[in-house]
């Protein structure tokens, strides 16, 4: 090889070693929508080393990822947004990567990452305010609630925070948000009830935020749906937790005494009084003990309610079930979210992902439905026997027609579809589409299932 030849190929060789190389991977890029801000989340397979900025006109944010390449070619789901009207992205000079966000307004955005987090990897973060904020609540001593008996029902965890992971991979958000729409499908056929959703789709909302929207609406019961886990497959079945002081029966029964006389602080009468508008704590503080007793009394009452109706449709665990017979146990606990809603508040666990039997159970859409209307029935039955004060219920503008209970059973081992239908002297179809099965006949150990009356098979 002549010398002139030998030195070029060094030269060529030199340069080559003295670009960077790409270390990190652009995998996806996701965005959703929240009530109060548009999220983007670019999914990476490292650390990001970014830099960020805004241009006007177009308004447009820009993200240039270092050192970075894509994975693979990404394809952007439609954006339909408030305030994101467009998500690009293209190679840059250097092995960078540039993420573009072309915006109906310039804001100014929240950028973070995010460490892996089962199932998501590295992760950075995007935040773009939409302008709709929470109204705080203005100082008013009006404490009349609305004239619809109003739940919060809170879908625990969402977004970026997935919850508990299955067994089964199922993710704990997606459980809560189906049980929590059909929760409230159920609960909005009966007049004089008003739901709202602390959230509808996958998006994150704050601890503080959903104790706000409680507050906001002047609820007469939040309602916050989970799925449980534990660190061995053991553990299994529904409960639900409200928040309390030792032991919520204990605590019930106390109250109960000392205060038989006093109705009018049962129904979030009291719960609404506002302490910014007292000059003295004490006064507000005298007040706020009263709310928080009569809060303990209707969330041991809501909770026992909800357990009677979900044990007809799904495994409790031990620690709900009461010595007594046909009897349910409402448990204490410390979950934030209950903390400082001044409402009546429940927590509702719908199974253990950590345990294979349940899991699969909450992989079922069908099974999903049956918990959801569990919770709304336990729900409706408490109020309408327990009607709020300045309620249309309460008034007499609305009676409850709840509908009739219906024939449930527990699959064996070993159990077919036909011997079910065969026994109860029905139709393999009309079992399929009452539990929402399509034409499967697929059925698994301890599911449950809904067997439509003889008359409605005909």
């Amino acid at each position: 090889m002549n010398t002139r030849l030998h030195g070029l190929l060094i030269g060529a060789l030199l340069t080559t070693l003295a670009l960077p190389v790409a270390a990190n991977e652009l995998m996806g890029i996701r965005w959703n929508e929240g009530p109060n801000n548009t999220r983007i989340v670019l999914d990476l397979s490292e650390t990001a080393d970014y830099t960020f900025g805004k241009l006007d006109d177009p308004p447009r944010i820009y993200i240039d990822l270092k050192n970075t390449k894509l994975a693979r070619k990404i394809s952007v789901r439609e954006v339909d947004s408030r305030i994101l009207q467009r998500i690009r992205h293209s190679p840059r000079e250097g092995n960078s990567h540039r993420v573009v966000l072309d915006l109906n307004e310039l804001v100014e955005p929240s950028v973070f990452r995010l460490d892996p987090y089962t199932p998501y990897g590295h992760r950075l973060v995007i935040d773009i305010p939409s302008g709709i904020g929470f109204d705080e609540e203005d100082c008013s001593t009006d404490t009349e609630p609305h004239k619809d008996v109003v739940i919060v029902l809170d879908a625990g965890h969402g977004g970026e925070d997935p919850g508990a992971v299955a067994i089964n991979k199922l993710l704990e958000k997606d459980v809560n948000l189906a049980i929590t729409r059909h929760a409230k499908n159920y609960i909005e056929q009966q007049d004089g009830f008003k739901v709202v959703l602390t959230r509808n789709a996958d998006y994150e909302v704050t601890l503080e935020t959903r104790r706000n929207i409680a507050l906001r609406e002047r609820a007469h019961l939040f309602v916050s749906i989970h799925a449980d886990s534990f660190k061995n497959s053991q553990p299994r079945g529904g409960s639900v937790f409200i928040l309390g002081s030792g032991n919520a029966e204990s605590e019930l029964s106390k109250w109960s005494e000392q205060n038989a006389n006093r109705s009018d602080w049962i129904g979030g009468v009291a719960t609404w009084v506002n302490s910014e508008c007292f000059d003295d704590p004490e006064e507000y503080r005298f007040l706020n003990n009263l709310a928080a007793d009569a809060v303990i009394e209707s969330s041991v009452e809501l909770g026992k309610s909800v357990l009677y109706f979900m044990s007809q449709v799904t495994p409790l665990h031990p620690r709900s079930l009461a010595r007594e017979q046909d009897n349910f146990r409402v448990t204490d606990a410390k979950y934030v979210v209950l903390k400082n809603t001044q409402v009546p508040a429940i927590l509702v666990e719908t199974g253990f992902l950590s345990n294979a039997k349940d899991a699969e159970m909450l992989s079922q859409p069908g099974h999903r439905k049956l918990v959801g209307r569990a919770i709304a029935y336990g729900i409706l039955s408490h109020f309408c026997t327990n009607p709020p004060y300045h309620t249309h219920l309460d008034d007499g503008t609305y009676e409850c027609e709840l509908e009739e209970s219906i024939t449930r059973y527990r699959v064996r081992k070993g159990d077919t579809l036909s011997e079910i239908a065969q026994t109860y002297k029905v139709t393999v179809s009309s079992i399929q589409q009452l539990n929402n099965l399509g034409s499967s006949v697929n059925i698994f150990e301890d599911q449950i299932l809904n067997i439509p009356s003889h008359a409605s098979n005909n």
